[in-house]
């Protein structure tokens, strides 16, 4: 646990940069984080073969070329130069002891990327929030700049019909994710930082170490390449310093700033500012989401963009139309008027985020704001436990679930019954506990009338109440999101 030595991290990077590939083999090639690099590999010309309980998720691979198994066995793995896992994939996975028995190289699902990544000029996007989104939009202002890049995003994005954008240059954005530490292994010429905030101590320990893990990853960049930050984040103020790179500064606070959003206006639908550079307007942006937290995440876009020499005024209405990444605030509406929104929030600075946005949608639909709230993880629960009551704040009523474990084992005190009484310490409104999904759709469909919210909260199963509570999304090309 904790940081990678860069000694580590470079002898990882060459190891990936000096494979010769010819064939590669998937365990789990179907994942929503396998699935895109298996596709990037066959249009390098690599043969690609994988595995998968649910092959039918691979149909695009199987056009393409791939050849899918559906279970996991020994005689699947074949011959190839390497095989990829990813982190989900247990150490007695019989075809990655079939892997190990044959000698064949083994490669983490991050190291397969950043194999890829070394062969493209690799934008990387990080930060503790607005990762997923952000990188979407960095590639939605690229491509409408005429860059065409490749993009890997760790959501569904309608615009790419799934999380890849199959790209025809030398440009490739991808989503950096510090949760492993991985991060550090994925080659970066030029990067985005949204925040910085403690999250991910199952992995680092503590917040220093974590904070480190980004001096680490700013320190890859190198001294030609640009850096582009939401400088009014006490984090990255923390960070700058420490690194080589070029800093691109954008803030929604200071007008002086090189790279500032002025004239905000939003509402619980979209959102709108003037994109100002070195004190002058470049135009209107008009942001297809809501929430002052998207309008940071576009500002950081933009900003990149045009330092890497891609002409933005062409593209201020590239996010016009956009309508969030799967799992980002997607709509549910019923047939009993009340609006469903599914969000991936679990970090107490996410749903307060995702609620002020929900709560002005609320009260502009004349509706009341039900929030239900699933925990991830019982060690992320407890280090944030007494931030969750302030962060409900603006609900008229929450619905409180157990913890999702995600394979943790249970910390007494941390059940529904145990949160509701944290949360109702500092919340004033209705609390109500209803431990599993059967239990939120057995007592929240009586209280809703015409107009009101319904705010799912968390990264694990509670997505599933999308469709139980509201079957019709917004977008009929929006499937039944998985749990993380």
């Amino acid at each position: 646990m904790g940081v990678l030595p860069e000694s580590r991290v470079a002898g990882r990077l060459d190891k990936v940069r000096n494979l010769a590939i010819k064939s590669a083999h998937f365990i789990g090639i179907c994942g929503a984080g396998m699935n895109p690099i298996a596709q990037s590999f066959l249009t390098l010309g690599i043969s690609v073969s994988g595995s998968d309980q649910d092959p039918s998720k691979g149909e695009v691979l199987r056009q393409a070329g791939a050849i899918l198994h559906g279970s996991h066995v020994a005689s699947n793995v074949g011959t190839p130069d390497v095989v990829v896992y990813s982190s989900a994939i247990p150490a007695d996975n019989p075809e990655m002891l079939e892997a190990r028995r044959k000698g064949i190289t083994l490669l983490h699902r991050s190291e397969a990327l950043a194999g890829f990544l070394a062969r493209k000029m690799s934008i990387l996007v990080a930060g503790t929030h607005g990762k997923t989104s952000t990188t979407a939009f960095l590639s939605l202002i690229l491509a409408e700049a005429g860059a065409d890049p490749w993009s890997f995003v760790g959501g569904r994005v309608r615009e790419f019909s799934g999380n890849l954008r199959l790209g025809n240059s030398d440009i490739a954005v991808a989503e950096a994710d510090e949760s492993d530490g991985s991060f550090l292994v994925l080659p970066r010429e030029h990067a985005v930082i949204t925040n910085i905030e403690p999250e991910h101590l199952d992995y680092w320990g503590d917040g220093d170490t974590l904070f480190n893990g980004f001096v680490d990853f700013i320190q890859g960049i190198p001294a030609d390449g640009h850096l582009s930050v939401y400088i009014d984040d006490p984090g990255i103020q923390r960070l700058l310093s420490m690194t080589g790179a070029t800093v691109i500064p954008c803030s929604l606070e200071d007008p002086t700033c090189t790279w500032y959003a002025g004239e905000i206006s939003g509402n619980g639908s979209s959102s709108s500012y003037t994109l100002h550079h070195g004190g002058a307007p470049i135009g209107r942006v008009q942001v297809g989401v809501p929430g002052r937290h998207n309008i940071v995440n576009s500002l950081v876009s933009f900003a990149l963009a045009h330092t890497l020499g891609f002409p933005v005024e062409k593209a201020l209405n590239a996010l016009k139309d956009f309508r969030g990444v799967d799992r980002r605030f997607t709509h549910y509406p019923s047939s009993g008027g009340w609006l469903v929104i599914d969000d991936y929030a679990h970090h107490t600075t996410e749903i307060a985020t995702t609620m002020a946005t929900a709560r002005l949608l609320a009260d502009e639909r004349g509706g009341r704001l039900f929030a239900v709230l699933q925990p991830h993880r019982f060690s992320r629960t407890r280090e944030f436990l007494h931030g969750f009551g302030p962060s409900l704040t603006g609900a008229d009523e929450v619905v409180v679930m157990d913890v999702y474990a995600a394979g943790e084992a249970f910390i007494p005190g941390l059940d529904g019954k145990g949160l509701a009484k944290v949360i109702g310490d500092v919340y004033p409104g209705k609390i109500h506990i209803a431990p599993e999904i059967e239990d939120v759709k057995k007592i929240l469909p009586p209280m809703l009338k015409k107009g009101d919210i319904v705010l799912l909260l968390g990264a694990g199963s509670v997505t599933r109440l999308a469709n139980l509570l509201a079957p019709a999304p917004i977008t009929p090309d929006v499937p039944v999101p998985e749990v993380s």
